[in-house]
């Protein structure tokens, strides 16, 4: 499936309608198509966006739609097709810029209830990032470059397991591997113990940015020409001071 982005300004922040109006999208898919729910998107987007290297829409899209990426059947209805495209990609946008700008964000998450309606609070309701974190390990097992670069040194791996330490336990992994990942994820949890829902958002998203400082690290800009002094010549040849002239602004 391969539903082109409509043309149109993809960077308005999602409103909780919206969430909800996309996650009902994704999950109209036919049923031999294994979707995102809107949660896992949220973490799948966040580990897209931090990859070493940019990866295109057409390149991580396939996953959204399936779990396996493969060619998912077409949508029964166009426009529907075409307004999924265009909240994922606004979501996509808005991550982006806050993952540049280095501030935290809201995830995209469904909060717990008890049996009887009422939100769970405390080390409980932290449960509820569970999807969040396995739409990011979606994103690694797909595009293996982010997690090859964050196992190389021990900073790295404590930035990705303040995200993977929310990924729900599975009690059928007697692999090495997988007891190894239980291990460090009770490490952490009794290292950086979290009293609730928000204390876990706050660090899951201080989390994403450490892998972004390592992944996608700030650069300087780069200055194309020689630097004029206040009292130089202006470049533009109009025989004035720069202070005077182009450099009036800057100083």
């Amino acid at each position: 499936m391969n539903p082109q982005t409509p043309d149109v300004a993809l960077t308005a922040p999602l409103s909780d309608a919206e969430v909800s109006e996309l996650d009902e999208l994704l999950q109209s898919l036919p049923e031999d198509s294994e979707p995102l729910d809107v949660a896992m998107l949220d973490g799948f987007l966040a580990a897209i966006l931090l990859q070493p290297e940019t990866v295109p829409p057409s390149a991580w899209l396939p996953f959204v739609f399936d779990a396996e990426g493969v060619e998912a059947p077409p949508w029964a209805d166009p426009a529907a097709a075409q307004r999924a495209m265009e909240l994922i990609m606004r979501r996509h946008n808005e991550l982006a810029a806050y993952i540049a700008a280095r501030e935290p964000f809201d995830p995209v998450i469904f909060e717990l209830e008890d049996d009887d309606g009422s939100a769970l609070t405390g080390p409980a309701a932290i449960a509820a990032l569970e999807p969040w974190a396995e739409g990011f390990m979606s994103a690694l097992a797909a595009f293996p470059e982010l997690l090859e670069q964050l196992q190389a040194d021990d900073d790295s791996a404590v930035a990705l397991m303040g995200v993977l330490r929310h990924l729900p336990a599975d009690p059928d992994d007697d692999s090495e591997e997988g007891q190894e990942i239980a291990r460090d994820k009770a490490a952490f949890d009794r290292d950086l113990p979290l009293a609730d829902l928000d204390e876990a958002i706050g660090a899951l998203t201080a989390a994403v940015m450490d892998i972004a400082d390592i992944t996608r690290p700030r650069r300087p800009a780069e200055r194309t020409g020689p630097k004029v002094g206040r009292n130089d010549p202006c470049p533009c040849g109009s025989g004035r001071k720069f202070k005077h002239c182009h450099g009036a602004s800057v100083h």
